[in-house]
């Protein structure tokens, strides 16, 4: 990941990991995390995706309000780690 990418990827997991637990829908994420003023959507898709791929977030999908996020364990660690 570039270092703009970090930094996202760090906005994100925080703002999950302030969830204490629960789940939220990207686009609750990405408006907490700055929405546009921190990054496009287009570039949120992406790191919300590679962290996805790195199992640092997981998403349940429900009938009636899409995907809902929340961290994973490797995902504190994770945040924990980055700067």
């Amino acid at each position: 990941m570039t270092p703009r990418e970090t930094k996202i990827a760090k906005s994100i997991l925080d703002a999950l990991h302030e969830l204490d637990g629960g789940q939220a829908h990207a686009l609750t994420i990405h408006g907490e995390i700055g929405g546009l003023g921190l990054c496009s959507s287009v570039e949120f898709d992406s790191v919300l995706a590679a962290l996805d791929r790195q199992k640092l977030v997981l998403f349940v999908a429900t009938k009636f309000k899409g995907r809902l996020w929340n961290i994973t364990d490797a995902g504190e660690a994770a945040r924990l780690q980055m700067q």
